[in-house]
């Protein structure tokens, strides 16, 4: 009896097996050079493994498409996506852009990288999220819940106990679980605890306060029947992260990936405890920031010495340290200031006190190191009110 399956069988199975995937790429490519007068397909690799770079650098990518901004004529994006950080928030972007979930396409760049026309069949998001031609003010949002979505949203909500017409507060804060692998972004860290007083603050005004996270370090210890710690409570899912984040009333942030979320969906942000400095997301309309006191030689340091020590754009804890600066936290009263000031400034009832426009006019229009790219259109974004104040005085002190 002969006999099947021998090792001379396998090999000459694996090689057709190779040959035919290679002719497959060689007709895939013609297809794609003979579309060239109709349309550029083009490739590109959607960065989902942070949620932060899922949401804000699709929607940056989709505004920038609407406005014609860096792009042919005509094109047919295909996007393939890694591992998603929020497999919801990917599955909502999916229904506005087309993604293959596949190899080939990496396969096929690598085949024809060395061909002169290939270089226009790649593309990427040069602004890296950065909403730098201020179009969020100008393009409507590209997702959207479908009715079977807001009936789960309603459903989530009465399971958290917020009544329907209810507003809340998003509250991320960025501690030592977020991404533990990234040590070397320590400093933009702060402590769940000092924002206790600010999420009491808000309660007492009628807000619930939802404290967010998929990782964090430690439960929220606040009792308040207006206060939920949604990152620890059991209920937290993907589904519910993109939904609170898209209908609160604002986010109180330190700069974390989860922010990206409202922000896409144009609610504003109120930002505290900031480093670096220079990358405020100064585009960002009806939002506020104060950010870490700087110090050096025992001095707080003034906006124009944490500039021309480069310390704005610093991007690794180890960069402070070697330039002798020390950072500190906003303080539980800062925080609380700066989120009331936001709640007034929503109801328009803030009557504002400090110099904005000087403070802006002299604000670094900094390029970005790693895209080479402005990092800042038009200003939208305001500083907090009192630690503008605070600001001017450390200014003053600074120069006598």
């Amino acid at each position: 009896m002969e006999k099947t399956g021998t090792l001379p069988d396998v090999g000459l199975a694996f090689r057709a097996a190779t040959r035919l995937k290679a002719l497959g790429l060689l007709v895939l490519l013609g297809v794609i050079y003979a579309l060239r007068p109709l349309v550029t397909v083009r490739f590109g690799t959607l960065l989902a493994g942070r949620i932060g770079h899922l949401a804000a650098n699709t929607e940056c990518y989709l505004c920038e498409k609407d406005a014609r901004l860096n792009m042919p004529r005509r094109v047919f994006d295909v996007w393939t996506p890694a591992k998603p950080a929020n497999g919801y928030l990917l599955k909502m972007y999916e229904r506005v852009i087309f993604t293959w979930h596949s190899r080939i396409p990496d396969i096929l760049r690598e085949a024809a990288k060395f061909l002169d026309w290939w270089h226009e069949h790649e593309f990427n998001n040069n602004s890296m999220g950065r909403d730098i031609f201020n179009l969020f003010e100008q393009i409507p949002l590209h997702l959207s819940f479908t009715r079977q979505e807001e009936k789960r949203g309603e459903n989530g909500l009465r399971d958290l106990g917020i009544p329907k017409d209810a507003k809340w507060v998003c509250l991320i804060v960025r501690d030592a679980a977020y991404l533990p692998s990234l040590a070397y972004h320590s400093f933009r860290d702060s402590d769940i605890d000092t924002y206790a007083r600010a999420a009491l603050a808000l309660a007492e005004r009628g807000y619930y306060v939802i404290r967010m996270g998929a990782k964090v370090a430690q439960p929220f210890k606040v009792k308040h029947t207006k206060i939920i710690d949604y990152a620890t409570n059991g209920l937290r899912s993907e589904f519910m992260d993109v939904y609170l984040g898209a209908k609160c009333a604002f986010c109180l942030s330190n700069a974390s990936g989860f922010d990206a979320i409202p922000m896409v969906f144009r609610r504003p942000i109120c930002f505290v405890n900031i480093a670096p400095f220079e990358y405020l997301q100064t585009y960002l309309k009806d939002s506020i920031a104060i950010w870490k006191h700087h110090y050096r030689d025992g001095k707080r340091m003034s906006v124009t010495e944490i500039v021309s020590y480069g310390a704005g754009q610093f991007l690794a804890s180890n960069d402070f340290k070697e330039a002798g600066i020390s950072l500190e936290d906003n303080s539980p009263d800062e925080i609380t200031e700066v989120a009331l000031e936001m709640a007034d400034r929503l109801k328009g009832t803030y009557r504002a006190r400090g110099d904005q426009t000087s403070f802006w006019r002299d604000f670094p229009r900094s390029i970005s190191p790693h895209t080479g790219m402005p990092m800042h259109g038009r200003i939208n974004m305001r500083v907090g009110d009192s630690f503008l104040t605070s600001q001017h005085f450390a200014s003053k002190e600074s120069s006598t």
